[in-house]
């Protein structure tokens, strides 16, 4: 789902790894407020809509492998762009799913969403990790790998086996 038809769907508004991620708060189809990403904890924050049919066939698939993390592994918000006037609509699909994790309702500020845009997403899906500092290590837009999403999590949150010479080392840039 394109999120205006006068802006080309590229990467290049979408918050990329090593920016700092933008903390919100929105409120759950429950009306309970929640704040993310949360400091100090692996985070996936999930821009999606009831009008995207990746994001209806991934959520349900997502949310299992959540299971098998489990919340200490990674804590996971699903933000949904279709707001809180399709509230009763995002109630019935998580229900109808089974879906346990809370689904947040972006605002709408003028002609923009107000958190969708600060971090650049454009189309739904658009996925992030990010890391216990607050840092974006992992963006994407479009439809989900689902495994080699998960894969790509399992291998940054691991602690980091360095020796001391390598711990010197930096390559960025390169």
């Amino acid at each position: 789902m394109l999120l205006s038809a006068s802006e080309p769907a590229t990467s290049s508004k979408l918050l990329l790894p090593g920016q700092p991620a933008p903390v919100s708060t929105l409120n759950a189809t429950d009306d309970v407020a929640h704040q993310f990403p949360v400091a100090g904890q692996w985070n996936m924050v999930f821009f999606w809509s009831l009008f995207c049919h990746s994001c209806l066939e991934e959520m349900p698939v997502v949310q299992a492998k959540l299971s098998e993390i489990g919340e200490s592994g990674l804590k996971a918000f699903f933000v949904s762009l279709d707001t809180a006037r399709m509230q009763k609509a995002l109630i019935n699909f998580c229900k109808l799913r089974d879906l346990k994790q809370p689904v947040l309702m972006e605002r709408v500020a003028s002609d923009s969403f107000e958190i969708a845009d600060k971090w650049g997403v454009v189309m739904t899906p658009s996925v992030f990790i990010v890391d216990p500092d607050g840092n974006v290590v992992w963006s994407h837009q479009g439809p989900l790998d689902i495994e080699k999403f998960f894969a790509d999590f399992r291998e940054m949150s691991q602690p980091q086996q360095q020796s001391p010479a390598s711990a010197a080392c930096s390559c960025e840039g390169h």
